[in-house]
């Protein structure tokens, strides 16, 4: 077995849901790069909100697989692979997801519009940082620079049912997944990690049988299918956790680092 790149989901699998990483996922990581393995972060989170994370993980001129896959980018801005969607096809999901009870969110590269609250406005700036704006008519603002539209819901055990309605509703229009308990999102289709994975992995001469890829949601799935191999943690999404090929702990005993041991035989 030889791993030459690894690709890393961040919330949840590397990072705690109030953005702490363990400083011994850190470290592995720094030891992955000291093999010469290829390190990607690979996150729902758009570019301009990864600053924090990027410092402590010490990524510099590794590409980024971000926004569910919609964007590959580099830290410096320059811009590899980009999926936009239609406004009007994020106009048909707010349609389908607001009398479900969801509030909606809008994403292009450097901004995030949100319509409204179903959560407290701090949680909101925790999960988007200062770039997102409360905008009630956010529908009226958008155009076809999308990268992609999120709805959240404040009732975890209402998601799977808006999941099932945005995936029914917008079909092959848009690639659709549940990246948290409380989110729903959706992108142009082809914008999913798997994919990107694939794309970029393509550009790097870089087979399937040597990736490694580690994710804890539902919008990891693809990317753990496609990997040569794959682990989830302990309690990530099931249906991450049905693919993957290694278990690994859960978020707070560090999944990220005992599976790069796992798999590049660092246990002693």
């Amino acid at each position: 077995m030889f791993i030459r790149l690894i690709a890393c989901d961040l919330d949840g699998t590397l990072a705690t849901r109030d953005g702490f990483i363990h400083p011994e996922s850190i470290a592995a990581l720094q030891q992955a790069r000291e093999q010469g393995i290829l390190v990607v972060l690979a996150t729902g989170r758009l570019p301009l909100t990864l600053g924090h994370y990027l410092d402590q993980l010490g990524v510099t001129n590794e590409p980024i697989i971000a926004a569910q896959g919609a964007l590959i980018a580099y830290r410096d801005g320059r811009v590899l692979r980009r999926l936009t969607l239609p406004a009007e096809v994020a106009r048909e999901a707010a349609r389908l997801a607001k009398p479900l009870g969801a509030g909606m969110a809008y994403f292009t590269e450097n901004h995030i519009l949100v319509d409204s609250y179903v959560f407290s406005p701090d949680q909101y700036t925790l999960w988007f940082g200062a770039w997102a704006e409360l905008q009630p008519n956010a529908l009226t603002q958008l155009n076809d620079r999308l990268i992609k539209f999120m709805a959240i819901h404040a009732d975890e055990t209402a998601v799977p049912r808006l999941l099932e309605t945005l995936r029914e509703g917008l079909r092959d229009r848009a690639h659709v997944t549940r990246s948290w308990h409380h989110f729903v999102e959706g992108a142009a289709p082809g914008a999913d990690k798997g994919s990107a994975l694939a794309w970029l992995c393509e550009q790097l001469n870089i087979r399937r049988e040597e990736v490694l890829a580690i994710g804890d949601g539902g919008n990891d799935v693809t990317m753990l299918q496609w990997a040569g191999f794959s682990a989830a943690p302990a309690d990530g999404d099931p249906s991450a956790l049905a693919v993957a090929q290694w278990i690994a702990p859960p978020i707070d005993k560090r999944p990220l680092a005992k599976a790069l041991a796992h798999f590049l035989h660092w246990e002693s």
